[in-house]
């Protein structure tokens, strides 16, 4: 019988007593950074959209002002249309 190389089948074959050993001190403190990172893209993200909901809802209104403006406009146009018809 051959002998099979295992790590030419692309298997990582690790000994027992490394899944045991705690995580070093410079792995935690990469993590915690990276967890700090996260942390504040999040934030930043969370204000992005809290800033454009609030200028959604300010352009929402600023619409409907113009749709009333124009509707009234739009009236007072047709009753000048309306007058000079009469002449």
């Amino acid at each position: 019988m051959e002998l099979c190389d295992f790590n030419q089948l692309g298997l990582d074959f690790v000994c027992t007593t490394s899944y045991s050993e705690p995580p070093r001190k410079e792995t935690e403190l990469m993590d915690q950074e990276l967890i700090e990172l996260l942390e504040k893209k999040i934030g930043d993200i969370v204000e992005k959209y809290s800033a454009l909901k609030e200028e959604n809802a300010r352009l929402n209104e600023e619409i409907r002002r113009f749709s009333g403006d124009r509707e009234e406009i739009k009236s007072r146009v047709d009753a000048i249309l309306g007058k000079l018809d009469g002449i």
